[in-house]
């Protein structure tokens, strides 16, 4: 417990990883507070036909809902299309002025109403095209959900990257100074030092994570974002492929727990990484480019990666009908990330020249 409270306070304190963690939240609390909404420019023209569609559709779909919203959207398509052929009419004669104004008002309804009905006519032909099977998606404004399952696709890279300098500065910041001949000769060393080093690393990440994860819930939800949390995930946009029988709360919650493990499984590679790069910038770069396998390729694949687990909003894309998909990636990357940390741990019990350095 000594040991681990003394590596809580060097990695806190000394080697002011407090300071790391906090520029890091507080750059991403900017970058949340920032970060535009992913509205639809369509709505600016036409916000209250909007909300007037919107009143009226609102909550689960139905047949009857569709049907009514997609025949709107096809009548202000008809009408928008006879103008010239109404103006024509009109300027050879062949319209009496009453026929001409009462064109001219259903014109002027069009113009207004058309954004608006198409959004939720498009909305209503990705409804129609989901399977049978599956609880009812719902109309919904989901825009704020559009955005935050919009930065819920990539790894936290603010905290991760806290998390990256802190790790680098444990073994190769001691090999660099010439401290860790001396930490490994001391009664605590080796095996005990090792645990303890991870421990207060897994502390620290666990923290930071809980705290990242609640900053940006904090944000979202002030910002409105939330709202309508019971509706399927498939009610957006972005997840209109998702197959899961999931909430869209329920969604989020998932993505946040995945995120908060496989970023505790990172920690652990990283640090048994460390003990054979003996540079801070090859364990930098060793873990920038484990962040990076999954963009350069997608599907289930990318799950067995620190990365795949990182990036939530594909992830859920990626687990096909079932969240017990989850398991077989969740279980391979916790085993070859325990399997590092234990060899890890083996090179460091042989003392300096697991380091290349000179027996004492």
């Amino acid at each position: 417990m000594m040991l681990w409270r003394g590596e809580m306070k060097k990695t806190l304190m000394t080697q002011r990883g407090i300071w790391v963690l906090l520029v890091c939240l507080v750059l991403k609390l900017a970058f949340l507070c920032a970060f535009p909404e992913q509205k639809d420019r369509r709505i600016v023209l036409s916000q209250k036909q909007y909300d007037k569609y919107l009143d009226q559709l609102y909550g689960e779909n139905t047949r009857e809902k569709s049907d009514w919203i997609l025949a709107e959207y096809k009548t202000c398509k008809e009408v928008k299309d006879s103008q010239e052929a109404m103006q024509g009419k009109y300027a050879r004669g062949e319209l009496t002025d009453a026929q001409w104004e009462a064109y001219t008002q259903a014109l002027t309804q069009a113009d207004l109403h058309i954004n608006s009905a198409q959004i939720f006519a498009e909305k209503a032909e990705q409804f129609l095209k989901q399977p049978e099977d599956i609880p009812p998606a719902h109309y919904i404004y989901e825009y704020g959900w559009q955005t935050v399952f919009a930065l819920l696709q990539f790894p936290d890279v603010f905290l991760l990257f806290g998390l990256l300098v802190l790790t680098a500065q444990c073994f190769p910041a001691e090999v660099s100074s010439g401290m860790l001949p001396v930490l490994l000769a001391a009664r605590n060393g080796r095996r005990k030092l090792f645990r303890g080093k991870l421990l207060a690393l897994l502390t620290v990440g666990l923290s930071a994570a809980v705290i990242s994860s609640g900053l940006e819930w904090v944000v979202f939800s002030l910002r409105g974002w939330c709202n309508d949390a019971a509706a399927p995930l498939y009610s957006i946009t972005r997840l209109a492929a998702c197959s899961l029988e999931l909430s869209l709360g329920e969604g989020y919650v998932l993505c946040l727990g995945v995120r908060l493990l496989a970023t505790l499984l990172l920690v652990t590679l990283l640090f048994g990484l460390s003990v054979w790069l003996k540079s801070t910038t090859n364990l930098i770069f060793s873990g920038l480019c484990i962040l990076a396998l999954p963009l350069l390729w997608g599907g289930t694949a990318a799950l067995f990666t620190h990365g795949g687990l990182l990036s939530g909003t594909r992830m859920l894309l990626w687990l096909g009908e079932s969240v017990t998909n989850l398991v077989l990636p969740v279980v391979t990357v916790t085993a070859y990330s325990t399997v590092v940390a234990f060899f890890a741990a083996r090179r460091h019990a042989r003392g300096p020249r697991a380091f290349g350095l000179p027996k004492r």
